[in-house]
């Protein structure tokens, strides 16, 4: 009896063994990227406008009594002109809206985006931190994946959408919803690919060649993040000169990926759309933090980007004052 308990201890300790490897391999372990061409910098004048904040709108975590946790949810603008919600999480309805995929794709959602469905719906997140949902100027995605869309389909069909032509032709490919990474349902709450919302003009901001001033008042700037989607954008938030926040969606898993030039985990590299375009957004970011250290570089899903801005943590705001 006792040697059959020591060979299922020991085939326990394999199995950690093996899961503990398997977990670096495919999630920690991450590879250097080569240096990008260096780009010049556009230093943006910054003014610091009254009642301007920003808001950590989280709708799920996990792992969060770790360094490695991750988070989903929105970043909410509070603004004099009207208020600005970037990205929205995965809609209330994730499991039924992936419940038709075939059994592979459903176990990738399920293990993967799955585990950040929202605690509670984005409406009422929202209220908690005395937003009207109803009364959000815009809503802005940083790419169209549906744990960054989905929580559209909560929301009350009033705020504009900000997409652009690149990002809305992309929803629209058969190819990638058969691929669970967009569904087909939350395409009704985006606007027509002939009409994108989100253009951008030649005017270089910081390291980038393009950007849109969404207020006109250099308080939002938008800029293209091509590469993990055709149109994933990044969003700066200029709350003051010295206290601003730069959301990149998913150009990078966690800090690690601009601290350290190091490209995606393994698990999560078949989501991008154009790896090599990903690597160079990758450089790019990492070139930026080094330019600009004070600039809090924000990924979607880094929960501890997110707990350093935001020192008060979810369901706090910030302002430049």
């Amino acid at each position: 009896m006792l040697r059959v308990l020591k060979r299922i201890a020991l085939l326990l300790l394999a199995l950690v063994a093996a899961a503990a490897a398997a977990l670096y391999v495919l999630y920690f372990r991450r590879t250097p990227l080569p240096p990008e061409t260096r780009h010049a910098r556009a230093v943006p004048v910054i003014s610091t406008i009254p009642g301007l904040s920003a808001c950590w709108v989280e709708t799920a975590k996990t792992f969060s009594s770790f360094a490695f946790a991750s988070t989903a949810g929105s970043v909410l603008v509070k603004h004099p002109a009207g208020d600005l919600l970037i990205d929205t999480g995965s809609s209330s309805h994730y499991d039924q809206e992936i419940s038709a995929f075939p059994f592979a794709t459903w176990l990738k959602l399920k293990s993967l985006a799955g585990q950040l469905k929202p605690e509670a719906p984005l409406p009422d997140v929202l209220r908690r931190i005395g937003e009207d949902p109803a009364k959000l100027r815009w809503a802005i995605l940083s790419h169209v994946h549906l744990d960054h869309a989905g929580g559209l389909m909560d929301l009350p069909n009033l705020a504009p959408v900000l997409l652009t032509r690149e990002e809305l032709q992309f929803a629209a490919d058969p190819s990638v919803q058969a691929r669970g990474y967009v569904i087909a349902v939350h395409i009704q709450r985006f606007p027509p690919a002939a009409a994108p919302t989100l253009r951008f003009e030649p005017t270089p901001y910081e390291t980038f060649d393009e950007s849109a001033d969404l207020y006109k008042d250099g308080s939002v700037i938008v800029v293209p993040l091509r590469g993990h989607t055709p149109g994933s954008v990044g969003i700066f938030v200029n709350l003051s000169p010295t206290r601003r926040l730069f959301y990149v969606g998913d150009a990078v898993d966690d800090e690690r990926g601009f601290e350290e030039r190091a490209g995606k985990s393994l698990i999560l590299q078949d989501s991008d759309n154009d790896m090599a375009l990903a690597n160079q957004i990758v450089g790019r970011l990492s070139e930026l933090h080094e330019k600009v250290p004070g600039l809090a570089i924000v990924p979607a899903h880094g929960r501890s980007a997110y707990k350093k801005f935001f020192p008060s943590g979810p369901l706090s705001c910030v302002s430049g004052q």
